[in-house]
């Protein structure tokens, strides 16, 4: 019911003006409603954002998202492609034609506006993607992982910057905000769910994307539903996910071979995962 609502001409009309009013808000004090996807680096961000919207992003072994990127995800109808422009300045939208190209783009906008090296910027880019197999319109705002040492090269306080640049989005009420945290790591400890509960005491609005499950410890069943040491009872819950790795990514296991071995995984740990919701 919610997907048919979403996707009526109604509802897809006032998501495209709220897009568009998003962008010339930015930065004022007016918010509107959209999914910040949050975490420490190297945590696997990028793997649950590319199975959400089965494109890929760029990949790094150090920081590689340096600016926000506005991932906005549109039905298509018929021919699937995407548009990508810089909100440094009002330049227009360049045309990708061919999906597998999107990393690239984004890869190029971010040097463009944080520069060749490893230091992040507060500008944002704007992609939106036209996908067939996309249920219904929806918008989700990437931001760099959380680092802690600077590496060479970068701004020596790159740590208060990033959460800066964070407290920017998860602070409006409207912000539902999405935390990647490894399976095995305590959820209470997360940098970003403290930052979060500044603004959100009462967690009404945080979700856990518990990343990496094939390295769960005993007791993730009772940790995923919020019971146990390490959990955390949120009102929009948890989620565990397994995602494709680097030597998965540079083999080409495609989304869908991905989405089979997730299936895969847990259906051969039943013991662990018996007592959840699918």
């Amino acid at each position: 019911m919610l997907g048919e609502h979403l996707n009526s001409e109604e509802s897809r009309g006032l998501l495209l003006a709220i897009d568009k009013m998003r962008e010339i808000l930015h930065g004022e004090k007016i918010t509107l409603p959209e999914i910040v996807v949050v975490g420490d680096q190297s945590v696997g961000k990028s793997s649950v954002l590319e199975a959400i919207s089965g494109i890929q992003l760029p990949r790094a072994q150090n920081i590689c998202t340096r600016c926000p990127l506005e991932l906005r995800m549109k039905t298509a109808h018929d021919k699937e492609y995407a548009t990508i422009r810089s909100g440094v300045s009002c330049t227009t939208d360049k045309l990708i034609d061919d999906l597998s190209k999107i990393a690239d783009e984004v890869t190029r906008l971010t040097s463009e506006i944080a520069g060749k090296g490893a230091n992040v910027s507060p500008d944002p880019i704007y992609l939106t993607v036209f996908k067939r197999d996309i249920l219904y319109d929806l918008t989700l705002i990437d931001l760099p992982g959380i680092t802690r040492n600077p590496l060479p090269g970068q701004a020596e306080n790159i740590h208060e910057q990033i959460l800066q640049l964070i407290n920017k989005y998860i602070e409006p009420p409207t912000a539902i905000v999405l935390h990647v945290i490894p399976a095995s790591v305590d959820f209470t400890t997360s940098e970003s769910m403290k930052l979060a509960k500044v603004f959100d005491p009462t967690c009404q609005r945080q979700l856990i994307a518990a990343s990496k499950i094939d390295k769960y410890d005993k007791g993730i069943a009772e940790k995923l539903q919020g019971r146990g040491l390490g959990s955390m009872e949120l009102q929009l819950g948890c989620v565990a996910v397994l995602n494709r790795n680097q030597h998965e990514i540079d083999d080409n296991v495609s989304f869908d071979d991905m989405k089979q071995r997730e299936k895969e995984f847990f259906s051969h740990h039943k013991d662990a995962f018996q007592h959840l919701p699918e």
